[in-house]
């Protein structure tokens, strides 16, 4: 029995020893040895856990997910009680996609060892992931609380607390991740998207451009650079970075469709649609791109088309942001195919099943609350309040500032003005509702607040000029600064005003036919309230008529299909310069253009727009009663 007992002693000794061999092949990175040696112990010993574990590890560090959650958690079913075991299986579980399994897992490491920063890191950065910020928040704290010298906790607890829209606390988080690992590229990439959020886009520019320093073929890094350059207005830049980025990662369709997109801002549709195409090849299932195809009026109606778009609109495992983008691409597609029915039908879907999300998101469109906005504006804003501020502002007439509903005409009449020499067209600045918000409330008349709208208008024209050179007249085509033309006139009693007017039918249904930016225009989802909407628009727009002392032009949108030269015309003697035939030509006018109507102002002038809501009158109940409610109360005495 000696002899028996002895020969096992040295069988354990000798796995014992080789197992010290292999980790230690491990650890110096000769990783083929190690596992050589991993399998050598597991041909004697089958079930040695700790063989197991670490022949897992190697295989989940050589992408093979689900042969790691095999060998993992044979090794835990002898171990159930060692805590990084769990951890390391919940890591193996969430690479194969088995999120709710590694969920589990951590939690199991957690209680083994409750003092288990990884496991509590693990946990935190998975609930961010899947969304859970308020459980994420926890485990990311706690995490932070055991390892505080962990990069990567910190870098954890940003992300949640950026989740959660605590921008401030998840700078400082992202910060002290740089600080513990300045060399790391996805540390700095990360701080510039919060950075981003909080609007210091110079400085998210700056992270991005450090983590590329640092590692030029980090893809997210090139991806938040690009996305933050299309967004100021560098399209050119931008379009680069995604190229570089695209080249990194090919089978990427999210950045292809972003590429798209800043493609097609440029007027550079051919290579846009290319992008879209690639995107749809890769992920034949992508409906914005899908709907970005649509844009451009390259999404044919044919069955195979419509058949794969309804079934994407209906899909209850896609997120409710691509069911609205494939039922409003389809219903695109058909409405250009002259299958008007059809089109609403599709079109009265995907508003709905959008419009209904946004509400349940606490995202609905109050016309109460807008009215008595508006009856604060117009009574705050009267002759006597300008004639008090009248010389508070910079008088400067470079800024054109083009307003009205959205879909009314702003980016045509844009366009037309853009092309001419001496202007800049700067699309749709937001600006100017910041300054508004630091100006609340501007009718308290003080010489403090009076030095406050000075500073304030030079710093607008100083940005002004940056984006706009030697132009003369730089134009904001903001639609919605129609609710901010009292500050306007307060900063810039020299500005120009142009309203852009088109039948409130035909702005109401192009609203409805349009899915804006998420959390933009929630109005525009129900026909009803795009007639609402409308009115309280026009109700502002009346009163501003009346008291503000500035230039102010009306330009209608069927006036101009009609007389194209006469109201450009118009237009240009209206901003003070002479007359340049370019502008007749704006469809050739090579500059960026980021709004919904990129595709429709660089094609030659068409009139398939005016009145066509008769094409959909049948449909239009909910609009039609609006208006003519509101028209038969003007008229009684």
């Amino acid at each position: 029995m000696a002899g028996v007992g002895n020969r096992i002693a040295r069988r354990q000794a000798g796995l014992a020893a080789e197992l010290t061999a292999a980790v230690q092949h491990h650890q110096a990175g000769r990783l083929e040895r190690a596992a050589t040696l991993y399998r050598k112990i597991l041909n004697k010993d089958p079930d040695n856990p700790d063989a197991l574990h670490l022949l897992g590890l190697l295989a989940l560090g050589e992408g093979r997910a689900e042969r790691a959650v095999q060998l993992i958690g044979k090794a835990v079913a002898m171990l159930p009680n060692l805590a990084e075991a769990h951890s390391n299986l919940g890591n193996a579980q969430r690479a194969a996609g088995r999120s709710a399994e590694a969920c589990v897992s951590y939690r199991r490491a957690i209680a083994a060892q409750p003092e288990l920063a990884l496991a509590h890191n693990n946990l935190g950065c998975l609930l961010c992931e899947e969304g859970d910020f308020a459980a994420a928040l926890t485990s990311c704290r706690r995490a932070v609380e055991l390892a505080p010298g962990l990069a990567e906790a910190h870098n954890n607890l940003g992300n949640t607390l950026r989740g959660l829209g605590r921008f401030e606390d998840a700078e400082a988080a992202l910060r002290r991740a740089v600080q513990l690992e300045p060399d790391n590229a996805a540390r700095h990439t990360n701080l510039g998207n919060v950075l981003a959020d909080l609007k210091r886009f110079e400085e998210a520019v700056k992270c991005y451009r450090r983590a590329i320093e640092l590692n030029p073929n980090f893809v997210l890094a090139h991806l938040g650079l690009a996305t933050r350059l299309r967004f100021s207005g560098d399209v050119e830049a931008a379009v680069e970075s995604y190229r570089t980025a695209v080249s990194l990662s090919p089978d990427q369709p999210v950045v292809w469709n972003d590429l798209g997109r800043a493609l097609r801002a440029l007027g550079r549709f051919e290579e846009a649609v290319d992008a879209f195409r690639r995107a749809l090849a890769i992920n034949p299932d992508f409906a914005d791109a899908y709907r970005n195809l649509a844009t451009c009026q390259q999404l044919a109606a044919g069955e195979l088309e419509i058949t794969r778009l309804s079934d994407l609109s209906e899909r209850p495992d896609l997120p409710i942001e691509e069911r609205a983008a494939a039922g409003f691409a389809m219903a695109k597609a058909l409405d250009d195919a002259e299958r008007f029915d059809e089109a609403f039908t599709e079109y009265d879907r995907a508003n709905h099943i959008y419009g209904a999300w946004l509400a349940a998101a606490g995202q609905r469109f109050d016309v109460e609350m807008l009215r008595r906005q508006i009856d604060e504006k117009i009574a705050a804003f009267t002759p006597i309040f300008f004639g008090s501020v009248a010389d508070w502002g910079s008088p400067s007439d470079l800024p054109v500032f083009i307003v009205g509903m959205p879909r009314s005409g702003t980016s045509l009449v844009e366009q037309i003005a853009a092309s001419h020499s001496r202007v800049f067209g700067a699309g749709e600045l937001t600006d100017i509702g910041e300054l508004a918000a630091e100006l609340d409330p501007l009718h308290v008349a003080s010489g403090r607040q009076a030095a406050t709208v000075r500073h304030l208008a030079d710093k607008h024209l100083t940005r002004l000029a940056a984006v706009g050179g030697s132009a003369h007249r730089v134009i904001d085509k903001l639609p919605d600064n129609v609710f901010e033309l009292g500050v306007i006139a307060t900063l810039f009693p020299a500005a120009r005003i142009i309203f852009c007017r088109r039948d409130p039918r035909d702005i109401c249904l192009s609203c409805y036919f349009q899915k804006f930016t998420a959390g933009q225009l929630v109005f525009s989802y129900d026909l009803a309230d795009c007639a609402r909407r409308y009115l309280e628009t026009e109700r502002l727009t009346a009163h501003w008529r009346k008291v503000l002392p500035l230039r102010m032009l009306d330009v209608e949108y069927e006036a101009l299909v009609s007389d194209l030269e006469g109201e450009s015309r118009r237009l240009i003697s209206f901003l003070d310069l002479e007359w340049e035939p370019a502008c007749l030509d704006f469809h050739r006018t090579k500059r960026t253009i980021t709004t919904a109507s990129s595709w429709q102002v660089r094609q030659p002038l068409y009139d398939r727009s005016v009145g066509r809501w008769r094409k959909y009158e049948r449909h239009l109940a909910p609009l039609l009663s609006v208006l003519v409610a509101a028209a038969n109360a003007e008229e009684q005495p």
